[in-house]
């Protein structure tokens, strides 16, 4: 039975709210193809709007080939540092190089990483190879580099030294007391000096990152003295006295215990490189991060690769990466993630953002920033936001910047305009992660968010998101002072074609979010532009289908909906809702599957004030 809306709502206004400028426009980019070498080809990639970009790839068939192993790499190696550094080295050197890998095992144990600096026309070819790392930190650096692609490789963590994760019972458990018992489902990870550093609810059958509409967790290195005394009492088991942290754990949970979070990336692009290509690159371990690019990167693709659990190992292994699989920040953009399967994290599957500062001082032309992830360097011109978020015209150069602590940066500019003051933020004129496409990839079973998307331009389509932990898909702009301060807004964004299946496993609350959190609250005004959301299939759903705020021009349509029966039926389930501080809300030609509580139910929801929908009942 299928409910449909049958009063077409071709455009529900909310709210009129001023239109609030955004960073950098809604310029739509297309670029041209001019002069190509004939060293290289170029992937066209079309985007939202009419974007267009090149991805240029080196034509292997144009370059010397070289061979890694001439260079010292080998499987009996202990350590094969030195030598494949010794063959970038030489890459770096000679440009116009195919570095051979023979298939193998290659064991990596330097706490150096791997450093790809100044390459041009380069392409690595990994022949089905496995470079397996075994310590912390940053592995595989490519910096200052035109036209690099990395192809058939794989990467691993050295599970058999150092554990990323384990899967745990709780037993005993005694909040009076502080204490409980973690019975850990391999034996052999039970080790009362193991590290302790974060720990999730997770499916107790899939051992999965997320409990069925429950969250459960805590990141217990966040806390001071958090873990008091560990105690090993068999084989299998540690009886753990905390600090009342883990209090509302009870008997027979099911967890899963990390054991790193942020403690490293596979790559990390950087410095201005771009036009480089990861092509069937399967990475199964990392402790923290699989891809961090950043620094002004652009012109990039992850493709045709896998992120996610050595399916070698599955019976042993619970996570893939500790933290997130990709996180893209303070980038030039361009960049395209298709046809790729990306599961099993500590965090998102794709974050996508440029940083923001918190103004917490000003004092004549010196501010005073809270900022963990923002590019802040001399020259640089910056913009700002009112307490109000919303847009200040004028913007300051940066003469110089000194570093408070770890979070806190002190920048000294020409000229400061009067009205900048405490509570504002400011944000980098200078770097722009838009324009993007993210097709046909295979979100499933992370923990946290799927999709983070916090930048322009951006389509994402033809994907399939499965039991993603919390929403699939956030819009967000979301400063949380002393921990994160991520988005500068998002414009012209189209999300179509997508399927969604028991997402927000956990009931994080909605499947999909647009919205805004600064310290706390919601910005008062529109700071997200021309989003849609269409053609897209939603199944079992646990909560809310859609909570949007801050936005103007926006566009639900076409959409099937699917509650299901896998989840119990709330009064919230399957409902969207629109915020205050929306305006040009279009939602219309959506169809719902009866699963027996929709008829003559809010459907779509504004402000408080319901938004009715006619239904009929139709075979």
């Amino acid at each position: 039975m299928l409910l449909k809306i049958v009063s077409l709502i071709a455009s529900i206004l909310l709210l009129f709210t001023p239109r609030a400028p955004l960073p950098g426009g809604s310029e739509v980019l297309v670029e041209t193809l001019e002069n190509l070498s004939d060293t290289r080809i170029a992937d066209e990639i079309n985007g939202a709007d009419a974007t267009r970009f090149y991805i240029q790839r080196p034509k292997s068939e144009k370059l010397n080939v070289v061979n890694a192993s001439d260079f010292g790499l080998s499987q009996e190696n202990a350590d094969n540092y030195a030598a494949f550094q010794s063959a970038l080295d030489y890459c770096a050197l000679h440009p116009q190089t195919k570095l051979v890998i023979d298939k193998g095992t290659y064991y990596f144990r330097s706490s150096e990483g791997l450093d790809a600096d100044n390459c041009t026309d380069l392409l690595i070819e990994g022949s089905d190879a496995t470079f397996i790392f075994s310590s912390t930190g940053y592995k595989f650096f490519i910096r200052n580099s035109d036209c690099v692609e990395i192809r058939n490789l794989n990467v691993d963590w050295n599970w058999e030294e150092s554990p990323l994760a384990s899967v745990v019972t709780v037993e005993n458990s005694n909040p009076e007391a502080h204490t409980l018992d973690l019975v850990f489902r391999n034996a052999q990870n039970c080790n009362e000096n193991i590290r302790l550093m974060a720990i999730t609810i997770c499916d107790p059958e899939t051992f999965t990152f997320g409990a069925k509409c429950t969250t459960k967790e805590c990141y217990l290195y966040q806390i001071t003295d958090a873990v008091k005394s560990v105690q090993k009492i068999s084989d299998d088991t540690l009886s753990v006295t905390h600090s009342g942290c883990l209090d509302n754990f009870e008997n027979g949970e099911t967890y899963i215990l990390r054991h790193f979070v942020y403690d490293g990336t596979v790559f990390n692009l950087r410095d201005y490189s771009k036009n480089v290509t990861f092509d069937n690159v399967k990475i199964y371990g990392s402790a923290g991060m699989a891809y961090i690019c950043e620094d002004n990167c652009s012109h990039f693709q992850i493709i045709n690769s896998f992120i996610g659990v050595n399916p070698e190992h599955k019976d042993s292994r619970c996570v893939s990466m500790t933290a997130d699989a990709i996180h893209i920040v303070n980038t030039d953009g361009c960049f395209n993630i298709s046809g790729c399967d990306i599961s099993g994290m500590g965090d998102d599957a794709i974050n996508v953002h440029d940083g923001l500062g918190y103004i917490s001082a000003v004092d004549g032309n010196t501010l005073t920033v809270i900022a963990s992830a923002m590019r802040l360097e001399a020259g640089d011109y910056l913009a700002f936001k009112t307490d109000k978020f919303e847009d200040f015209e004028e913007t300051a150069k940066i003469v110089s910047v000194k570093d408070i602590d770890w979070i806190t940066k002190e920048a000294v500019f020409e000229s400061l305009p009067e009205s900048v003051a405490q509570g504002w933020t400011a944000y980098n004129t200078e770097v722009n992660s838009g324009n993007y496409v993210i097709s046909n990839n295979y979100f499933h079973e992370n923990r946290a968010r799927g999709l983070l998307l916090q930048s322009p331009n951006g389509l994402c389509e033809n994907n399939r998101f499965y039991k993603t932990m919390a929403q699939a898909i956030k819009v967000v702009m979301d400063i949380e002072p002393t921990l994160w301060q991520e988005g500068t807004g998002v414009y012209n964004l189209v999300i179509r074609n997508n399927t969604f299946e028991k997402c927000n496993y956990s009931d994080w609350g909605s499947v999909i979010e647009i919205g805004t959190n600064i310290a706390g609250k919601p910005a008062e005004t529109a700071v997200f532009e021309n989003v849609e959301i269409s053609a897209n299939s939603f199944k079992d759903i646990p909560s809310m289908l859609l909570r949007a705020d801050n936005i103007n021009e926006f566009v639900f349509c076409n959409n099937s909906i699917d509650t299901g029966d896998f989840f119990e039926h709330t009064s919230t389930q399957g409902r969207v809702t629109f915020g205050k501080y929306c305006s040009n809300v279009y939602y219309t030609e959506n169809t719902f599957t009866d699963s027996g509580f929709l008829r003559f139910k809010e459907i779509a929801m504004a402000d408080g004030v319901g938004v009715w929908a006619q239904v009929n009942s139709k075979l």
